[in-house]
């Protein structure tokens, strides 16, 4: 099968990625429907067990796309309460104060993840280092569309001298030490130090702030953004039984503070 005899998709085309969704709709659907073997050596148990996997796998991803559109559709959320202020912990700007308004840049969207890594806290979370390790990486190809930005509690400082260690480079990052951004939001429990993981999403409408959307369950909240456990998921061993990913440091705090 050629491309260019079943769509034709021009390189300016509004509707390019459609177009080719279509096409690996059509692709999957004469593979399965053939069962052929597919690969060297492999027997007709596995192509056969294979081919009923990828049905299970494709209803997963329409699942997704189902579930993303219907986040889309959401009203309208509440006003953002304040403009609060935060203190900057990139290079070059260390403790300068920016109004949460300004996070926006030029953008009508805002992504802000807010990772857990408090004022008493001798090393931030291992899973939330994990993630802002694959955040840095891709953030400039999120920012394209919308801001992107990582907030804890902790002190400009100690947030800017974690991230030189962990090697960010590009990720916005900004502390809410002074501000009651997280205990409003629902990031934190009793006190700055309880902090949870979550990723919220603000967009701007007439000249306001509000809230779009934000993960409200504690496990695998951003679970299909996450590179290393995805990744192992297509190992025959699958996820590693354990919390957190390996990592090459441990949190004392979090440890004595969050045993389970």
């Amino acid at each position: 099968m050629e491309l260019g005899k079943d769509i034709r998709v021009g390189a300016g085309s509004a509707n390019t990625l459609d177009a080719l969704e279509v096409l690996g709709h059509k692709y999957q659907k004469e593979e399965t429907s053939m069962s052929e073997l597919r690969y060297p050596n492999e027997s007709q148990e596995y192509r056969d067990a294979r081919d009923s996997l990828l049905k299970d796998e494709q209803e997963l991803i329409d699942k997704v796309k189902s579930v993303a559109a219907r986040r889309r559709s959401l009203p309208r959320g509440g006003e953002l309460k304040e403009d609060y202020v935060f203190q900057w912990a990139n290079d070059g700007k260390v403790g300068k104060s920016v109004k949460f308004s300004d996070l926006f840049g030029d953008k009508n969207t805002l992504l802000l993840y807010s990772w857990m890594f408090g004022p008493s806290w001798d090393k931030p979370c291992l899973s939330c280092t994990s993630l802002i390790d694959g955040f840095d990486r891709s953030w400039y190809q999120v920012t394209r569309d919308a801001a992107f930005v990582a907030i804890a509690k902790a002190p400009p400082e100690r947030i800017y001298a974690w991230a030189k260690e962990r090697g960010w480079s590009q990720m916005a990052l900004v502390s809410g030490a002074k501000s009651p951004f997280q205990a409003d939001y629902k990031c934190q429990g009793e006190n700055g130090d309880m902090q949870l993981p979550v990723m919220l999403t603000f967009t701007k409408r007439d000249g306001k702030i509000f809230h779009f959307w934000s993960t409200e369950t504690t496990m695998n909240h951003v679970d299909t953004v996450w590179p290393y456990w995805n990744l192992m998921d297509f190992t025959p061993e699958g996820r590693p039984d354990y919390d957190t990913p390996p990592q090459k440091f441990r949190s004392k705090f979090l440890e004595e503070h969050y045993p389970d």
